[in-house]
């Protein structure tokens, strides 16, 4: 029976899983208590991602050896994989309190006690193995993140720090240790870290998804040696002049996006795309419609940011018109800075397939700004385009027809806003150790923008809008966007075909 365990122990070193699986059985019908065995066919169950079946053999090692760290600490695993944190914390103490000097459970211990949120507990737990080598790094890890969540940004960056110092290859601590100085608006150091990140780790897509969105805001120092920022200090030399008075030729236009293709294909060899449908100017501001639609799919209540909420919308005919708003928007100053965004439509069921919209905090402000836009866009695109004062959402037009009146004839009531207090309070209990970082974006053009034009580019073509092969450029299948028109794609040809 040693011999074949032994063989299995072998097998299973040699990743020969389902071969050390048959040894294992075999010991066991001949000695069902053996501990061992067992031991090991649960770590077999375990990588086959039998999560249940790999707890029961390890219970039964310890219903055999109730001292079995290892098999408690196997439970832990298992149980976290299967979500249940309770009974993973439960099981790691157990290890710990065997044998205190268990550190790789302790280690365990931690990240189960973030995924609670129970963050002062994960620190005093990893503040026991700092000292401890081998585990040195991921103890000082676990307890930056565990006060960068508790907003303790100062100690947090002090002790992600003391990780790297120990371990300078963990891509994920730069990751994190960026997102600590985007937190206290260190913007460069922001823009270091994500780079470190992305540089030990190339495919590490938060990283490159968080330098993306801070490079929307920020010019980062232009000796950087990371692709995305190279690419975004060249895209921002290109500048396009155009005066608000006389139309913008498609000719411009072409000659605009040629040069952006160029640089990408230069400079950006990366997998990386950029899953957005909508560029915007001039505030980063999170609308927080997340928000607003639950308390209105809960409550039926119409939000007051939303009820007060009015916005100028454009509709364009193809995508060219798409990047001649685009330019106009960058260049127009607004006193407020009002948010505006030019979009393709990727949602079912809703029509237009190009707008732009500007959003305005009150009636009276957007029918000023609309008198201002209505004869640059008319001088700059075409006279023949809808320019329309809407409410900021029609989602809530079928249970009040009113709302959708532009005429200030319906009252906002008031008993909305006790509903609206339910809800942020359930929403700040739930998230309430996370924060955004809202910023007005940067004046030209960001890679950002340059791979969402890209996606503008792919949907043209999908619509059959003839317009995109004006320009000339080879246009990248975009996944993301497959995936969102596949139910509608049709609907959206047939939509477009009455503007050919």
């Amino acid at each position: 029976m040693e011999k074949d365990l032994s063989k299995a122990i072998a097998f299973f070193k040699n990743g020969r899983l389902e071969e050390a699986k048959k040894l294992c059985i075999e010991v066991l019908k001949n000695d069902k208590y053996n501990s061992q065995a067992l031991n090991l066919n649960a770590f077999i169950l375990y990588y086959q991602k039998n999560f249940v079946g790999a707890i029961e053999q390890w219970q039964k090692a310890i219903n055999i050896n109730p001292n079995y760290i290892e098999a408690y600490n196997g439970c832990g695993n298992a149980y976290k994989n299967l979500k249940k944190f309770e009974e993973a914390v439960q099981s790691f103490k157990k290890a710990i309190q065997i044998e205190p000097r268990y550190f790789e459970a302790r280690i365990n211990l931690g990240s189960v006690l973030i995924k609670l949120e129970r963050f002062e507990e994960a620190i005093k737990n990893f503040d026991k193995v700092t000292d401890v080598e081998n585990i040195a790094a991921q103890a000082f890890q676990g307890k930056a993140y565990s006060l960068m969540k508790l907003k303790k940004y100062e100690e947090a960056i002090y002790n992600f720090n003391q990780s790297i110092k120990i371990n300078p290859n963990d891509a994920n601590v730069f990751y994190n240790l960026g997102a600590t100085y985007e937190n206290l608006k260190k913007w460069q150091e922001a823009a270091d870290s994500f780079s470190q990140a992305m540089q030990i780790n190339p495919n590490h897509e938060e990283a490159y998804r968080d330098l993306l969105h801070l490079l929307e805001f920020y010019l980062p120092k232009q000796e950087s040696q990371n692709f995305v920022i190279k690419t975004n200090n060249l895209l921002k030399d290109q500048n396009i002049n155009i005066d608000l008075n006389n139309k913008i030729s498609d000719e411009i236009i072409v000659n605009y996006y040629s040069r952006i293709s160029s640089i990408l294909d230069e400079n950006f060899h990366s997998k990386f795309t950029n899953n957005k449908s909508q560029i915007f100017r001039d505030d980063a501001k999170d609308l927080n419609c997340e928000r607003h639609f639950q308390i209105f799919n809960t409550f039926n209540a119409i939000p007051k940011f939303c009820f007060g909420c009015y916005k100028i919308q454009i509709d364009l005919k193809n995508v060219l018109e798409l990047f001649k708003l685009y330019i106009v928007f960058d260049k127009i100053k607004l006193e407020k800075n009002n948010l505006r965004k030019c979009m393709i439509e990727i949602r079912s069921k809703v029509t237009g397939n190009y707008k732009g919209l500007l959003y305005c905090a009150g009636l009276s402000e957007a029918q000023k700004i609309e008198k201002y836009l209505n004869p640059i866009i008319k001088k700059t695109i075409g006279e023949d385009l809808s320019i329309i004062i809407k409410r900021g959402c029609t989602e809530f037009s079928v249970s009040y027809p009113k709302y959708k009146e532009i005429d200030e004839s319906m009252t906002y009531n008031k008993e909305w806003l006790k509903k609206e207090k339910i809800i942020d309070d359930i929403i700040l209990k739930k998230n309430k150790y996370s924060s955004k970082i809202i910023q007005e974006t940067l004046e030209g053009l960001s890679i950002s923008d340059a791979l969402i034009m890209k996606n503008w580019l792919f949907f043209a073509k999908s619509i059959n809008d003839k317009s995109y092969k004006k320009f000339n450029v080879s246009i990248p299948d975009s996944e993301y966007l497959k995936l969102k028109l596949q139910d509608q794609i049709d609907h959206r040809k047939n939509e477009f075909s009455k503007f050919n």
